[in-house]
């Protein structure tokens, strides 16, 4: 009997190399992307729909959470407020920064789980990873645990509730790409800039990590960045 999994991808590595590890373990891959207002959703839409198209997704379903942005609170979501850039981000710090958007990952795993619930999936896969775990709690092994015990009654007598894996959870970036190449993952067609220009701005969080990732990783960056120094 084939197996099924809801795949939250945001076009991103983290997400894109959890949907891959997901197509390798055997599950049929359903793709589930959700706009809400960030600066980048066109560019990650795009992104998302040649993943699906690579990895041979069964189907992409893609939502609109548009309340996430009428409630504001998110650099990404506001253009008022700017994103931290190049000197002004510490990859080690612990604090949120201004670029959290609040509950987005609640919020996106219970209407990813709905989905689950009507095409009775058995997975939903997510790229939560320890490096981003450290300045955004909702990345925390302990909340995809917690999660999965609510999980367990939040879905109909008649269904089986599907379990939230999180294979990145214990991985930072540089392992998460090497993870990438081991798994075959198109890291080449992910998108992680959070300013939504055709190209990687090459300074803002997002991409900061990104490159970091790939420097430590010792693996070519197939990105093209419009800053090409990081500060």
């Amino acid at each position: 009997m084939t197996k099924t999994a809801v795949c939250i991808c945001s076009g991103g590595i983290d997400s894109t190399v959890a949907a891959t590890i997901a197509s390798r373990e055997g599950y049929e891959l359903h793709l589930f992307h959700a706009s809400y207002g960030q600066r980048a959703e066109k560019k990650e839409k795009e992104a998302v729909g040649e993943i699906a198209a690579y990895l041979g997704a069964k189907d992409l379903k893609c939502v609109e959470i548009a309340f996430l942005k009428e409630l504001g609170g998110s650099a990404l979501t506001d253009i008022t407020t700017e994103v931290p850039v190049a000197e002004e981000v510490n990859l080690e710090e612990k604090e949120t920064p201004s670029t959290w958007v609040p509950c987005r990952n609640l919020i996106l795993l219970a209407t990813a789980s709905a989905y689950a619930e009507v095409i009775s999936a058995e997975a939903l896969f997510v790229g939560f990873n320890a490096e981003e775990a450290r300045a955004y709690p909702d990345n925390e092994k302990e909340f995809v645990d917690r999660y999965n015990a609510v999980l367990e009654k939040a879905v109909a007598s008649f269904s089986q509730p599907p379990t939230v894996k999180a294979p990145l959870v214990d991985l930072f970036k540089p392992d998460i790409i090497k993870k990438g190449i081991e798994v075959e993952a198109p890291l080449h067609l992910t998108y992680s800039c959070y300013s939504g220009g055709e190209k990687h701005c090459g300074i803002c969080e997002s991409c900061l990590r990104r490159r970091w990732g790939f420097r430590e990783a010792d693996v070519d960056d197939p990105t093209e960045y419009i800053h090409a120094k990081e500060s």
